[in-house]
């Protein structure tokens, strides 16, 4: 029953009426509201509504809006996840192993063509040995005829010399050559990525 000074309002959400009563109305007017247009049960609604979602372990409040899973989706999401961390490291493990060979592979390369490198200033040594040898020969010359078969055999060899400087040389570049093409600009991120590439095509 409507007490006197009670108002009786129609509620724009639900459209049922109800009871303002006087004391909600000096309420209203001390706090300077204006009335409501709602009923109580609407109002509620619509402030539960408002509330954003909180965890219900922590009571951490949670971004409108946010992907919510039930338990067993939660935990597929969660093996799911578990699944492409394992792979992923096991990816790196690889990429981590071939770069590995690689170095040892590089060190390798670095040590033969310091050999090389070495035997190249040997022979270059016995070059500067055999022209000073030339020389000295090519003084008795002048005075003696018979020293020809001897320039002829150290001309021979110079030129077998000048050959064999010749490849090592050849050697020695197209070294450098396939190690800067086979380890120049390589990094683990790029070993990773095709790693990853070759995983997702053998599963597929």
């Amino acid at each position: 029953m409507v007490k006197e000074d009670d108002v009786k309002l129609t509620c724009r959400q639900c459209h049922r009426e109800f009871i303002l009563t006087k004391a909600e109305q000096e309420f209203y007017e001390l706090k300077g509201f204006s009335m409501p247009s709602r009923c109580k049960e609407c109002r509620t609604s619509r402030q539960v509504k408002a509330q954003p979602p909180v965890c219900s372990q922590c009571g951490t409040g949670l971004v409108n809006g946010a992907a919510i899973y039930c338990v067993n989706c939660l935990q597929t999401a969660h093996f799911e996840l578990e699944k492409e961390n394992k792979q992923v490291k096991m990816a790196i493990s690889a990429a981590r192993s071939k770069l590995e060979a690689s170095e040892s592979r590089k060190a390798e390369m670095t040590e033969l063509l310091r050999q090389r490198e070495q035997e190249l200033a040997e022979l270059e040594e016995k070059l500067v040995s055999l022209t000073e040898d030339l020389d000295k020969a090519q003084q008795f010359y002048a005075a003696s005829g018979w020293l020809q078969p001897v320039l002829n055999n150290i001309e021979t060899r110079l030129g077998e010399l000048e050959r064999a400087q010749s490849d090592i040389t050849g050697k020695v570049l197209q070294t450098i050559r396939v190690m800067q093409e086979r380890y120049e600009n390589m990094g683990l991120m790029d070993v990773v990525k095709r790693n990853l590439r070759q995983g997702i095509k053998e599963e597929a």
